[in-house]
């Protein structure tokens, strides 16, 4: 997991400068188990009495993304990121709690033609976590 110095090194290199109301920006955004819009994550921060502009939401994200701290998905027509502190991993999404799972297991294999170079690759899956199809049985929705 990347500590706060090396996020701040990582931001730094795309010349962004973390004030304090971006770190707690960013602070709230690690914190989440969740995939959060960047109105959601700007809804948040005002609930918590932190003082940014959705504008300053967009540049985090997108300076965190091109950093690799962020990952998007794009869901039904919205982007949503999650918070990627630490190695190559995959992802477990519920489409319907937005809950974001790390899978730190080994990919399963693919088959590559031998003359494609892979330079890197992802792997997300998505579908429903375990609480929220309990809760579509409970409702008798199955």
């Amino acid at each position: 997991m990347l500590n706060r110095s090396q996020i701040k090194a990582l931001l730094n290199e795309q010349k962004f400068r973390l004030t304090g109301e971006r770190e707690a920006l960013l602070d709230l955004f690690s914190e989440s188990s969740r995939m959060l819009s960047p109105a959601q994550l700007h809804e948040l921060a005002l609930e918590k009495d932190v003082k940014v502009g959705l504008t300053t939401v967009y540049r985090l994200l997108e300076v965190m993304t091109k950093t690799g701290i962020a990952t998007p998905f794009f869901i039904e027509g919205v982007i949503y990121y999650v918070f990627c502190g630490c190695d190559h991993h995959h992802h477990l999404v519920c489409l319907s709690c937005h809950q974001v799972v790390d899978m730190h297991q080994s990919c399963p294999g693919v088959e590559v033609p031998d003359d494609f170079q892979v330079d890197h690759h992802r792997l997300d899956l998505f579908g429903t976590c375990s609480v929220c199809q309990q809760s579509s049985v409970g409702r008798g929705t199955h």
